[in-house]
């Protein structure tokens, strides 16, 4: 999440605003995070300014850097707090606009790069406020948590919004699939989202035991794949992300085979590189393995899927780190705001579709180089 302080003179709590351009400044108008109307914006002088002082508003906040007013742009949508933080919750310009439904989480995995907080928040209104100020159709969103669907009801509502206002939306699901084991709640998901929506659900290993060990919650595995049995009965768009760590890294060939003999009917199988930040980062001894040192069984895995037709991708991984037999799999698929390039990557000609790394992670991996 693109985000900056400044200091706020005249707000209180959580404010949802979104971004006009006038006077010289930019100018956030809109309601807050309680009362939703996304027409007749009153003109009231809130402003987001990189002036020390700006004794005409009324209410806003000052001293904001000119390199974070620079990246805004007419019609993106930020939340403001009592003390100055203000975060990008959707850019009109991007295709890779998230909704963060909850910090809360059944799982606890080992290496998710969520911060762990120990105070749980929910923004299921927050996603509602944004939805209502957004006017142009976007071509994909994605809704993310912590768990998206732990409040199953509020969760529904934001779907139902989505659909009825971006009914031809390209919607992505993030969800460890446990709640969709229950086939009542995946059928009513199926109803009330877009008809290109794709659940993205992570299986870290075929075997049950691992798997569980990994997100630490027992029973997760079981869960996880009845949930993805419901969707796969519903028709629904699944696709299986594996993240490696030291704890599965050789165990990549038999989640291979798990999957073809279980769920062949799978739209696409991703693996996928670390990101060192939150829980990871906490646990990095435990979880970090670099990617050279896994290739070997990242390409058994992958060349098996993909020798049996089934759709299968790298993500998170720099171009230079894989095989040659690996590169035709790989993804530039880290979030633009948070992708990064090393120095030595300055004159690669494969820049262009590589992942980068990023810049949230504590830990680079090694061997980078340019092509």
């Amino acid at each position: 999440m693109i985000t900056d302080k400044g200091k706020a003179e005249g707000l209180q709590g959580l404010n949802i605003f979104k971004i006009t351009r006038g006077n010289g400044y930019l100018n956030f108008f809109g309601n807050s995070i309680n009362v939703v109307d996304s027409g007749n914006f009153s003109l009231a002088k809130n402003i987001l300014t990189s002036q020390k002082s700006c004794k005409w508003f009324q209410k806003g906040v000052t001293d904001l850097s000119e390199k974070f007013l620079n990246s805004l742009s007419e019609g993106d949508i930020v939340s403001v707090l009592e003390n100055g933080v203000v975060n990008v919750l959707w850019q009109c310009n991007s295709d890779e606009n998230l909704l963060f439904l909850t910090d809360y989480c059944n799982s606890h995995c080992i290496m998710c790069p969520q911060t762990q907080l120990p105070n749980i928040a929910h923004y299921y209104q927050q996603a509602i406020c944004i939805l209502e100020l957004v006017k142009d159709t976007p071509k994909y969103l994605c809704i993310s948590g912590g768990e998206p669907t732990f409040l199953k009801n509020e969760y529904l509502t934001v779907l139902s919004m989505i659909k009825n206002k971006f009914p031809n939306i390209a919607l992505q699901i993030l969800t460890n699939g446990k709640n969709f084991a229950d086939f009542a709640f995946a059928k009513n998901s199926v109803l009330t989202s877009p008809v290109d929506t794709l659940y993205a659900i992570p299986i870290y290993s075929g075997n049950p035991e691992l798997h569980d060990e990994i997100v630490c919650s027992k029973g997760s595995f079981n869960k996880a794949i009845y949930g993805i049995l419901n969707l796969y009965r519903l028709q629904q768009n699944i696709e299986i992300r594996i993240v490696i760590t030291k704890k599965n890294y050789r165990d990549l060939s038999n989640i291979a085979h798990f999957i073809y003999w279980n769920m062949p009917f799978v739209f696409r199988i991703a693996f996928m590189g670390m990101e060192t930040h939150g829980a990871a980062s906490d646990n990095l001894k435990e979880v970090w393995i670099e990617p050279v040192e896994y290739m070997k069984y990242l390409q058994e895995a992958v060349l098996f899927l993909n020798d049996r037709m089934l759709n299968v991708s790298i993500y998170n991984l720099p171009h230079c780190l894989l095989s040659n037999e690996l590169k035709n799999f790989a993804q530039a698929s880290i979030s633009e705001w948070k992708k990064s390039f090393l120095y030595v990557c300055k004159n690669c000609s494969k820049a262009s579709i590589c992942s980068g790394v990023f810049s949230t992670s504590i830990n680079i991996p090694k061997g980078i180089h340019s092509i």
